[in-house]
């Protein structure tokens, strides 16, 4: 599908930015383009920790109808695809090439899926044309441009990803960014983007109340926690909405500390609890914490 400048479909918070595409190319479900949405981006070679927190934050905003918008790169735009799909949200990646050259090429299958679910790949490019370097930096101003905001999960020194925070506040929009260790690499471009007036978030809540006007309410995914697998729900029924360490758990449940870290992995693998450091655990219906 090819959405004109001033077709109907045209998303307005697109059309609004300094220098918008004339024309969008289309695959999947168009009508997402002009649905809230925020940008989630980040290091190509991210750590575990931005693995962990870009999961973490997507499977939240996802839980509160936001869409995630990203690039379809390796490293972070992956991950906030993938973790959209998995926790039955929407998203919508953004290509620095045509329709017939998804970029990366190994992700041709997660772009299937994303259509599959009800999200959308996009481009400004004609179908066949290759990805660049000039048309990375023009897909950036798309992905911010889409988004009511940009999350920044990790990002390392003259990274890619400083310039699509640029080009959110440019747009007047906010920035938000993942605190991270003075020690790790790639959280050097997000620490100094907080510095430089980026706004620290380490919880969900931190998103949503920048944006009073809007009002998000929150999906209970009661069919994923009615079918939690009968041998795990001792474990399961023992963790809270704070975290319990695993010394905790296998005492309250009675059990040895081999069976319980067995049982955690399990639920961890249906995407019911999330691991925090120190072997603490929380469920996913909350995840606020850090």
């Amino acid at each position: 599908m090819i959405i004109e400048y001033y077709d109907e479909l045209y998303p307005k918070l697109l059309r609004s930015i300094d220098n918008p595409p004339t024309r969008l190319f289309v695959m999947g479900n168009p009508n997402i383009l002009s649905e809230t949405g925020i940008a989630v981006i980040g290091s190509r070679n991210n750590t575990q920790y931005g693995e962990r927190m870009c999961k973490r934050f997507v499977k939240d905003l996802v839980d509160y109808n936001i869409n995630i918008i990203s690039g379809l790169a390796f490293g972070i735009d992956k991950i906030a695809h993938i973790t959209a799909l998995e926790n039955l949200g929407k998203t919508i990646a953004v290509l620095p090439s045509g329709l017939n050259n998804i970029y990366p090429k190994q992700h041709n299958e997660l772009a299937q899926k994303i259509i599959e679910h009800g999200g959308a790949i996009v481009s400004e490019y004609e179908e066949n044309v290759k990805a660049s370097s000039k048309s990375f930096l023009e897909r950036n101003r798309i992905v911010a441009g889409l988004a009511i905001g940009t999350l920044v999960v990790e990002a390392g020194h003259r990274s890619g990803t400083s310039v699509t925070a640029r080009l959110t506040t440019e747009q007047g929009k906010t920035t938000f960014c993942i605190p991270s260790s003075l020690e790790n690499p790639k959280g050097i471009t997000t620490n100094k983007l907080i510095q430089n007036g980026s706004k620290l978030v380490t919880k969900i809540d931190d998103i949503l109340n920048s944006y009073p006007n809007i009002k998000f309410e929150k999906i209970h995914k009661k069919e994923q926690i009615e079918n939690i697998p009968e041998e795990l729900e001792d474990v399961y029924n023992v963790i809270e909405d704070i975290p319990q360490d695993i010394n905790k758990i296998a005492r309250k449940c009675g059990l040895s500390i081999s069976e319980v870290s067995y049982k955690l992995m399990l639920l961890q693998l249906e995407n019911l609890i999330t691991e925090l450091p120190g072997q603490r655990y929380i469920r996913n219906e909350s995840g606020d914490y850090i």
